[in-house]
């Protein structure tokens, strides 16, 4: 749970509503999947970090960082495509929440076939 201070109060953000806002950011961006398996399941919940459908949150004192694993539709300029990932999940967490991460890592696991 993510702890921010307000003017006249505590908010309290789960780490699921993070992993929340970062699948749609995903889904927003033109082919892109999130991975997800249960060898990364059951290490964030070793860790005793927020893991979800391949978009683990880390929670360490006052930083959050999110590590999300992708897949790109094969001839996607790889580059190209996990900066505006990136760009769009940092935005949009800033935006809605309020928080600056920490770090936010792209990690593209595989290759999927092109719709076309």
């Amino acid at each position: 749970m993510v702890k921010k201070a307000l003017e006249s109060g505590t908010l309290y953000i789960r780490s699921d509503v993070l992993a929340m806002i970062t699948a749609i950011c995903v889904q927003e961006v033109e082919g892109v999947k999130v991975m997800s398996g249960f060898k990364d399941g059951v290490s964030g919940l070793l860790n005793k970090n927020y893991h979800k459908n391949g978009i683990t949150v880390i929670e360490e004192e006052e930083q959050i960082g999110i590590e999300v694993r992708v897949a790109l539709e094969y001839g996607m300029k790889i580059k190209n495509t996990c900066e505006l990932l990136q760009a769009t999940i940092l935005k949009e967490i800033k935006c809605m929440t309020g928080i600056r991460l920490s770090n936010l890592k792209i990690k593209v696991d595989g290759l999927i076939a092109s719709a076309t």
